[in-house]
Parts: structure tokens; C-alpha cells; sequence
């Protein structure tokens, strides 16, 4: 009579052992709605039915947090023990990506896949569902038992499951724009190897840039000011004042940590000049000058929106020009200047 009731009792504390080994095994995938995400309503139920039950989903809202900086903050949650999988989606020009972090130590798994927006809410819901559950198929395909040098001890936590599924890369920020507006200030020193001699001059410009793989492209606009002060002589004194506008063409690479530039100028400079003669008479006189110039750099990114640099080149006057108080050369602006200085860059 005893083996009537201890059969079912048994049979209930194993399935509750396995229930519960079953749900403490299933991973924690929370899906943070940053600054600007898209309204996917149906994301959460999207995951559970393509990871077939394998993933719990928690939704959190963090509408302050600018998505393209997250990455810090979701390896928080995921250090924290609160997620084993933290997803999160950054609008960029006409799509989105999406990143997602996990228990590697100061990193996150960058660009899981990228979106264009015309696919709609449920199109872009699916697609995003699919490589989460991917890379939850990618955890549980792991056969540990037949791969040299690691313990046949099957993985103990979700963590260990995932470091053997995803092969360690270099730490690294989230990934910049592929388009972007630009705002660059320039700092330099001008050498004419004439009167003017060395001056100080600023150049601030707003281009729109455009990344091919390792290249960026960035054509801009702007303004430069080079004044010259006070020019002495025989014949008198001036003083110069340089303004020019600036159309420039700037071609870049990535190499590593740095970019290297290359930029094609055209300037159209207003030459504005007051003079004295000996004997007190005065005058002023206002030229253009069109210049050719070309400059070469490198930056270095301090961030992900600032990078600075150092820059020199060259500009060739298309017109030779020269002030003149009673018919002597007071200044000779010359055919060449050079020029060298540094650039800061921020993305826009």
C-alpha cells in the first residue's frame, strides 16, 4: 500500500527539480528602449516565439539614454546579474541599428545586425527577433565535450554558455555614423615668405561626410580670417586684414586608431588694407584673391564625436597682388604661403 502513495510523490519533486532547473537555466534578455528607438510593440512576443521559450523578455524604458553611449550602461545591467542579454536600437540615417550586450568584461557586441526603416514595424520586429534567438541558438548548439583544451564540465552559467559561444574581440565603442554633418575649427600659423611673414590664422567650416568602408568623404564650406597687423616700409605703413571663404573637399582613411587626410582647397579672399604715407596721407583699398591650396593631417578621436589633429599645406595665389602707397611696394602678397596648425573635428 505504501508504494501506491510514494510513486506520485516522487514523481512530483522530480518534475518540480526539472521545472525549476529548466527555468533557471532559461536566459534574461531585456530590450531598453533608449532616446529615439522605434515603437516596436510586438519585440518582446517576436523573441519568446522564435527563441520557442528558451529566453525570458523584460522591457525597460530609458528614454534619456543616448543609444549611441549605452554601451557602458548595459553591461552594467548585465553585471549586475538583472540580464544575462541587454538589446537596445540606435536610429541612424534612413534605418537603425541594433547592439547588444553580454557578459564579456567591458564590452558589448556591437551592430547584431542593421535595419533599414522602410520595413516597417513588423518586418523590422521579426528581424530583430531572429538574430536574438540566433544567438541564443548559437549558446545552446555548444558542444563543449570535443573542443581541445577546454573542460568537459559542461558550462555551469549562462555566462560561461555565451563566452564559449561568442569569440572575444578587441574592446571598442559603439560604432560611429556611417553619415554625418561636421563642424571643424582650425587653428594655424601662415608663413608668405614676404612682408606679411608668419600670421596667426582660424578657419571654421560645416561639411557633410559620407563613410565607404576604411574612406570618408567630406565636402564643406566656411570662413577664414588671417590679419596681418601693421606693415612697415620706406614709402609708409599698412595694415592687412584677410577674409576668404573656403570650399573643401576632405578625403580621409582609417588606420587603426588614427585617420589620415587629405584636402583640396579653393579660397576666395577678400584682401582688406589701410595705409599711411610719410606725410600723413592716408588711403584704403579692397582685393580679391582666389587661392589653390592643399592640406594634409592626421586626427585621433577622443571620443566617438570629437577627434583632433595637425594639419600643413600649401595655398598658390591665382593672381599675384601688391600694395603700393606712391607707386612703392609696400606689401607683396606673393604666389605661396604654407601653412601648418591643428583641427578639431566634432560630429554633428
Amino acid at each position: 500500500m505504501r508504494t501506491i502513495w510514494i510513486v506520485p510523490v516522487v514523481t512530483v519533486i522530480a518534475a518540480s527539480w526539472l521545472g525549476a532547473g529548466r527555468a533557471e537555466a532559461r536566459p534574461t534578455i531585456a530590450i531598453v528602449a533608449t532616446r529615439d528607438a522605434p515603437a516596436l510593440p510586438g519585440l518582446a512576443a517576436q523573441v519568446e516565439l522564435h527563441a520557442s521559450g528558451r529566453a525570458a523578455v523584460e522591457l525597460h524604458a530609458e528614454p534619456d539614454a543616448d543609444p549611441l553611449t549605452f554601451a557602458e550602461r548595459a553591461s552594467e545591467l548585465v553585471a549586475s546579474g538583472r540580464a544575462a542579454l541587454v538589446v537596445w536600437i540606435a536610429p541612424v540615417d534612413r534605418g537603425f541599428l541594433v547592439f547588444v550586450a553580454g557578459p564579456w568584461t567591458g564590452r558589448a557586441l556591437t551592430e547584431l545586425v542593421r535595419i533599414d526603416a522602410g520595413l516597417g514595424a513588423a518586418e523590422i520586429e521579426r528581424t530583430v527577433a531572429l538574430k536574438i534567438a540566433g544567438l541564443v541558438d548559437a549558446i545552446d548548439a555548444i558542444d563543449v565535450s570535443g573542443v581541445s583544451g577546454v573542460s568537459n564540465a559542461p558550462p555551469r552559467t549562462l555566462g560561461d554558455r555565451l563566452a564559449r559561444a561568442v569569440p572575444p574581440v578587441v574592446d571598442e565603442p559603439p560604432a560611429r555614423r556611417r553619415v554625418e554633418w561636421r563642424l571643424e575649427v582650425d587653428g594655424a600659423v601662415a608663413y608668405e615668405p614676404h612682408q606679411r611673414g608668419p600670421d596667426g590664422r582660424a578657419t571654421v567650416a560645416v561639411g557633410r561626410a559620407w563613410a565607404r568602408g576604411p574612406w570618408w568623404i567630406a565636402p564643406s564650406l566656411g570662413a577664414r580670417w588671417q590679419p596681418s597687423g601693421t606693415i612697415e616700409s620706406a614709402a609708409g605703413r599698412a595694415s592687412i586684414v584677410e577674409l576668404g571663404a573656403v570650399v573643401a573637399l576632405d578625403l580621409a582613411r582609417e588606420l587603426g586608431p588614427l585617420e589620415v587626410m587629405a584636402q583640396p582647397q579653393l579660397v576666395m579672399a577678400g584682401i582688406a588694407a589701410r595705409g599711411t604715407a610719410d606725410d600723413g596721407r592716408r588711403g584704403h583699398a579692397t582685393v580679391f584673391t582666389p587661392y589653390a591650396g592643399m592640406a594634409i593631417g592626421v586626427r585621433y578621436p577622443l571620443s566617438q564625436v570629437v577627434r583632433i589633429g595637425i594639419t600643413g599645406g600649401c595655398d598658390l595665389a591665382l593672381i599675384r597682388r601688391e600694395l603700393l602707397i606712391d607707386g612703392q611696394t609696400v606689401v607683396d602678397f606673393g604666389r605661396a604661403r604654407l601653412g601648418v596648425g591643428a583641427t578639431l573635428l566634432v560630429s554633428i
